[in-house]
């Protein structure tokens, strides 16, 4: 009998602690629904999908077009170029988005720049200094450049919610290397302004830098700081995403273009070919063989330039660039990147 009674007396506390258990589990089923319901009434934006942020790797290639400004620009306004001066490149890059907001980038590129003073306008008092120097140069830039982009709209799906559209800041460094070069006259018409003296390496393009046009050395390796802006879009149904990019690189050299500081004296160049690619005053024609006007040419000393009789050149001492102001180019980027991860949606498990 006592036996029978604490049997009744250990299956009732059982009873008792299960109902207790299941009332429990329901509490906390409730409460987790509560907090869920207000975390999405609380919900600002951005594709949360079905779970936590899934990091991803992506990789990608580019296609770039370069423009320039600094000594050899039409006019001397920050920023200023000729849309003619655009050149193209192309590059590889590839990407680590470890945030839903922010993915970090790496690129190889190799863009071309190009400047010449033929673009200035003759006329303008601004820029006829510029058009009677008659420099031109290209430079093909070979650039390495880690940047941290960061997003306008937050991705919380990872690589299977991708945004359709979205907008981003890239701030970073760049290691680059660049080789000016320019094009020599067909003749020395320094010595001769009827062209009977022929140049060395006639219509050939010469690397600038070993000639040292202004008595000057400089590292052909250099440091930028490249800020852009950008934009990309979710090629539907792929794992493809499309993006444009304008894009400025502060140089810290002077000498993209083998412009900076004054010219020196025609009697201080022991090779002719240094001689004639420093002062190219004297030339009729620009480095595509335009013709140029030199119907003003016949004055002297006009903003530190020595012109006389159509024939002559850059006093020594005079000004040839500016030392003040860094070189700068523009890049535009049209890029593919092709996300490494799936893309095909969770399906919700049927309860």
């Amino acid at each position: 009998m006592k036996f029978k009674s604490l049997l009744v007396i250990i299956l009732s506390v059982a009873m008792l602690g299960l109902a207790d258990n299941a009332e429990a589990q329901r509490k906390n089923k409730y409460k987790a629904r509560r907090k869920t319901n207000k975390n999405v009434s609380r919900y600002k934006g951005g594709s949360r999908g079905y779970g936590r942020f899934e990091p991803y790797l992506f990789v990608g290639a580019q296609i770039n077009a370069g423009n320039y400004f600094g000594d050899l620009a039409p006019v001397n306004k920050a920023a200023s170029t000729d849309i003619s001066f655009t050149r193209p490149g192309f590059g590889l890059m590839g990407g680590y988005k470890f945030h839903h907001s922010m993915a970090v980038t790496a690129e190889i590129n190799w863009v071309r720049v190009f400047g010449d003073d033929f673009a200035s306008d003759p006329g303008s008092e601004e820029s006829f200094a510029r058009y009677a120097r008659n420099l031109s140069f290209r430079n093909d830039i070979k650039e390495f450049r880690v940047a941290l982009q960061i997003f306008l709209l937050p991705n919380y799906g990872g690589p299977r919610q991708r945004l359709p559209i979205n907008a981003y800041l890239s701030l970073g460094a760049a290691v680059f290397h660049h080789v000016p070069m320019g094009k020599v006259p067909d003749a020395d018409y320094q010595l001769a302004q009827d062209g009977s003296v022929a140049a060395p390496s006639a219509g050939q393009w010469v690397k600038l830098r070993p000639l040292k046009t202004e008595g000057q050395d400089y590292n052909n390796i250099e440091f930028a700081i490249p800020i852009a802006v950008g934009g990309q879009m979710r090629i539907p149904n792929t794992q493809l995403t499309a993006s444009l990019e304008f894009g400025i690189r502060w140089m810290f050299t002077d000498y993209l273009d083998d412009v900076s500081d004054e010219y020196i004296g025609h009697d201080q160049f022991d090779d002719p070919l240094a001689r004639i690619m420093a002062d190219r005053s004297s030339v009729p024609t620009s480095s595509k063989g335009e013709n140029r006007d030199l119907s003003r040419l016949n004055i002297v000393n006009v903003d530190g330039y020595f012109i006389e009789g159509n024939v002559g050149g850059g006093l020594e001492g005079s000004r040839r660039g500016n030392p003040d102001n860094n070189d700068m180019i523009f890049v535009t980027q049209l890029k593919v990147s092709y996300t490494l991860g799936g893309t095909t949606r969770r399906r919700a498990k049927y309860r």
